[in-house]
Formats: structure tokens, C-alpha cells, sequence
């Protein structure tokens, strides 16, 4: 059985109506490289419920902050750090406004609020983040 996963780009427009997307930089353990919101779907847990628990426990801002999430039409399939077969569904979640963000150390050591004027595909190790930060940007 494949394990689920969800990744979850986040993104806010300023008051130009740039779009800013939210990186975040896994800590020295895990590789220290750039990505998306990523985790793991918990049994019994819809993908998008676990979209959402997610979002919040890597970036500890609240839910109410969110004014859209969208499912979008990309998977991906692929072979975890552990060899295990993945299945992965991809959301954008849509902010009110530039929000301040708590990171776990655990997980994470660094963050940052990209505009989209400096995005590309340089921005993060994997394609599947980059291109589920184009449909954000769309």
C-alpha cells in the first residue's frame, strides 16, 4: 500500500498584487534544502485534512488565516527517502496577508516569503515543488 502525502504551497498578495510564496528549509539533519509544505496523511485522514494539519504544525498559523484553498489537479507518485511507494496530492492554500511563521527546529531551521519576481526553479530541490508553486502562480 502506497503511503499518502500532502504538499501544500502557500502563498499571499501584497498590496501590488505580487504573489509571495512561502519556503521553508529543512534543518541540517535533513539535507538543509528549500521546499513547500510536506508530510505525511494520517490513517483515517482525508488528504486535505492532512493537507491542513500540516500547514498548521509546520507553520503554527492558524487556519482562519487561510482565505482559499484549492485542490489542484496535480499528483505525484514517487519512492520516499525509505524506499517506500508514495502517492502525494498537492494544494495551494491562499493567506489574507503576510504572516510571521513558527518553525519547528525539529524539522525545519529557516523560512522565507519569496515574491514571485524571484522564483525559479532553482528555489527548491524537488520539480514537484516548483511546479506546484506555477500553479500557484497562475
Amino acid at each position: 500500500m502506497k503511503k499518502r502525502k500532502a504538499q501544500v504551497s502557500t502563498f499571499y498578495c501584497d498590496a501590488n498584487s505580487k504573489k509571495h510564496i512561502l519556503l521553508l528549509q529543512m534543518n541540517e539533519t535533513r539535507g538543509s534544502f528549500w521546499q513547500n509544505i510536506t508530510g505525511g496523511v494520517e490513517d483515517g485522514e482525508s488528504f486535505l485534512d492532512g493537507a491542513k494539519r500540516e500547514f498548521f504544525e509546520e507553520t503554527q498559523i492558524s487556519l482562519d488565516k487561510v482565505i482559499n484553498i484549492t485542490k489542484t489537479e496535480l499528483t505525484f507518485e514517487f519512492q520516499d527517502t525509505w524506499n517506500n511507494d508514495c502517492i502525494e496530492e498537492c494544494y495551494l492554500f491562499e493567506l489574507k496577508d503576510h504572516e510571521m511563521v513558527k518553525i519547528d527546529p525539529n524539522e525545519h531551521q529557516n523560512y522565507k516569503w519569496v515574491c514571485e519576481d524571484n522564483i525559479n526553479s532553482s528555489c527548491v530541490k524537488y520539480p514537484s515543488n516548483y511546479d506546484l508553486i506555477m500553479e500557484a502562480l497562475k
